[in-house]
């Protein structure tokens, strides 16, 4: 079967399960706020079940980010594979998503905020390396110096290395058939893997493979692997039993990695987003009725898909920003009670986060969102499917 026979028999998954996927997104990002909320409580305060169902599995939500995001991309990617503004529009579609916020957020950081804040100084770390941060190099210099560097702005590695990921997969889709573009995939991901399990045993390299774009790209792989096992029907029914079974015993595996805080040589930064991926593999493959479908279709989780990248951008320049005003101390001071601080220390922030998340998404985001090209089926029958268009409100990549 031919790359044009597959292309055109492709179903748009995610036009039957936009609101999921909204709802995934959700997931993400209330894993990674909760996770980095917790931090700044003391771990004693919290019974250790709980300590480590936040904290290691928290810290996970941004393969779960990954994973989503190289499986929508190539989604798209493949829709538009016929489009003579191909790259054009991809290009411009990913910047008017991702840098109105982004350098907005670095205007904030690095120019406004140290002038007036009580503590600013815990921005000079970001405002000596601002170039790095202009320049979408911030993972690059955390390996080079192998250490996060880059105080409140530390999160913006996971940025840089979407942002990379952006210049190099929209080729691949483009020159490969699917099937060869699947293989690219996962060749990558067990070059991947294997690379950085081998630096693992070298001294040096301890922040590297956890932020360089060439030792994350897997998560974002698996994603890609996805999006394209579904293009191509064949694949995706010999894939679809071993998937699940494989998925068992891997998910142990990093519940119990977490448990005992092991590294385990990076080997759970390849598992985990392979559990994630089965997770969306079963999400896109499900029935709308069915009860994993409906989980995901909860209002509460698309709200925060539909804010999460704002949420990500604010919530820990928010903790330094608020650190003098709102921290676990002073609200244990208050009343007593540590866990309970934590609690509302939790709760505050992450009020604080949704209210400015919201205000950004409203006052400044969507008026870009607005100026997106729309995703243009490469092929008429495509363009006479269920395919959702691009600026359908609610359909995932609006808000990606």
């Amino acid at each position: 079967m031919n790359d044009s026979n597959l292309k055109n028999q492709y179903v748009w998954i995610p036009g039957k399960h936009c609101l999921e996927l909204d709802g995934v997104r959700g997931l993400a990002i209330l894993l990674v706020t909760i996770y980095r909320f917790s931090k700044e409580l003391d771990p004693t305060s919290l019974p250790s079940w709980l300590a480590i169902a936040i904290l290691r599995v928290g810290e996970r939500g941004v393969d779960l980010f990954f994973v989503l995001s190289g499986f929508l991309i190539t989604t798209i990617l493949l829709q538009s594979k016929g489009d003579p503004n191909y790259f054009q529009h991809f290009f411009i579609r990913r910047s008017l998503r991702i840098f109105p916020l982004y350098f907005l957020a670095l205007i904030i950081f690095l120019w406004i905020v140290p002038s007036f804040a009580s503590n600013a100084d815990a921005f000079s770390p970001a405002v000596d390396g601002q170039f790095y941060l202009w320049t979408y190099l911030t993972n690059f210099r955390m390996a080079t110096l192998n250490t996060w560097c880059f105080g409140p702005l530390d999160h913006f590695w996971s940025l840089a290395v979407e942002e990379h990921f952006y210049f190099i997969w929209p080729f691949v889709i483009f020159f490969l058939p699917i099937r060869k573009a699947l293989i690219v995939s996962i060749v990558a991901i067990l070059l991947i893997g294997a690379a950085r399990i081998a630096c693992t045993r070298t001294e040096g390299y301890a922040v590297a493979v956890d932020v360089l774009s060439l030792f994350r790209f897997d998560a974002l792989c698996f994603g890609t692997s996805l999006a394209l096992l579904h293009a191509n029907p064949v694949e995706r029914r010999r894939s679809n039993n071993w998937l699940i079974v494989a998925s068992i015993p891997i998910a142990a595996i990093c519940v119990l990695s977490a448990i005992f805080e092991k590294r385990l040589h990076t080997i759970p930064h390849t598992l985990c987003p392979l559990v994630w991926a089965v997770l969306l593999w079963r999400l896109i493959d499900s029935k709308p009725t069915a009860k994993l479908a409906f989980f995901f279709r909860d209002s509460n989780l698309r709200w925060l898909g539909k804010y999460s990248y704002a949420m990500y951008v604010f919530q820990l320049p928010l903790i330094v920003l608020f650190a003098p005003l709102v921290s676990v101390k002073e609200i244990e001071t208050l009343i007593g009670d540590p866990s309970l601080a934590g609690l509302l220390y939790i709760t505050t922030m992450f009020g604080l986060t949704c209210s400015l998340a919201w205000i950004s998404f409203h006052a400044f985001e969507k008026h870009f969102l607005k100026l997106k090209p729309p995703v243009r089926p490469s092929t008429e029958k495509a363009a006479q499917s269920s395919t959702p268009s691009a600026n359908v409100p609610g359909w995932s990549l609006t808000q990606r």
